[in-house]
């Protein structure tokens, strides 16, 4: 960040506050304390109204307010991804609440981002029960792949494979974000294996939007895909039953199994799932032995005695 713009933020973070210390200032702007020390100068020598305490910190004079401030493109698209995420985990009075403030926001924006912003809405999903983890790499690439989506770009990408450790570069046609299992996809066309491909943002190695644009009817749109999605894969509903001991380490891992909801018993925890692979799954359930009980499942019972019995096979050998 430019010494200008940081000035100009300081300003707006003190107005935020009733009172901001310089060390939360030099922490937030990631500056010296002197740096901010002479950042607060320069706002008074501009006739900005700054008050301080020794030991509190500093303050606005309350008559002073700033005009009204517009929304960046980029501020106001973050924004509805937060909408988006948020959804899953508030309650309705309180997403309300959200959405009102977040059509306030569009009011301000001119036309132009106003259509960017309706694009964006229908690009881009959160599915249903995928609880939101903050990784350092998960949203890697995301203010990337917002722009690349309203304007139907093609872009050259560089994919890492996590199984058989290699890499390759392809050229695809984005048509939508979506959130599941604690990471953000990008789902695009991929010209190299002329079929839709679902691209994990974290293991993209490089991303290079090309010059190209492809019209937005020659593809799926993001609701057709996972329609398509749904209807070609048919989830198994698994409620499971883990003892108090057992329930402490199944952690995240849970998300990874099409986790749906939990309920706390006197004998244990019991989580229901929806999963396309009951042997994935059970090869997961295999490491809790005992201390899991399978309330729903068709075939996972017998999916479980099959792979006990060649462990037993295995180790008898």
């Amino acid at each position: 960040m430019n010494r200008f713009d940081r000035v100009t933020s300081l300003l707006l973070l003190l107005q935020t506050r009733s009172v901001v210390t310089a060390g939360y200032l030099s922490e937030h702007f990631n500056v010296t304390e002197r740096t901010i020390y002479r950042d607060i100068r320069t706002l008074e020598n501009a006739g900005v109204p700054i008050g301080s305490e020794a030991g509190v910190g500093y303050y606005l004079d309350k008559g002073y307010r700033l005009p009204p401030v517009s929304f960046t493109l980029d501020e106001a698209a973050a924004l509805l991804l937060g909408e988006k995420l948020l959804n899953q985990s508030l309650d309705q009075a309180s997403h309300t609440d959200y959405n009102a403030a977040l059509n306030k926001v569009r009011a301000v924006l001119d036309s132009t981002d106003k259509d960017y912003l309706t694009s964006l809405d229908a690009d881009v999903e959160v599915q249903r029960n995928d609880e939101y983890r903050a990784e350092p790499e998960s949203d890697k690439w995301l203010r990337e792949c917002r722009s690349v989506l309203v304007r139907r770009q093609v872009v050259k990408i560089e994919y890492a494979n996590a199984v058989k450790q290699t890499s390759s570069t392809r050229d695809i046609e984005p048509i939508g974000l979506v959130h599941y299992s604690m990471h953000w996809h990008l789902i695009a066309w991929c010209r190299l294996r002329q079929a839709y491909r679902d691209f994990r943002l974290d293991r993209i190695q490089a991303f290079n939007p090309l010059g190209e644009q492809f019209p937005r009817h020659s593809r799926d749109t993001l609701q057709d895909y996972l329609n398509k999605q749904r209807d070609e894969h048919e989830l198994l509903e698994v409620e499971l039953l883990f003892k108090p001991e057992a329930a402490r380490y199944v952690g995240e891992l849970r998300y990874l199994y099409g986790f749906v909801a939990e309920e706390r018993l006197d004998e244990g925890v019991r989580m229901s799932f929806m999963t396309p692979e009951p042997m994935f799954m059970a090869r997961w359930l295999l490491q809790y032995t005992g201390a899991v009980q399978i309330l729903k499942g068709t075939g996972l019972h017998e999916e479980l005695a099959k792979l006990s019995l060649e462990l037993v096979e295995h180790w008898r050998s």
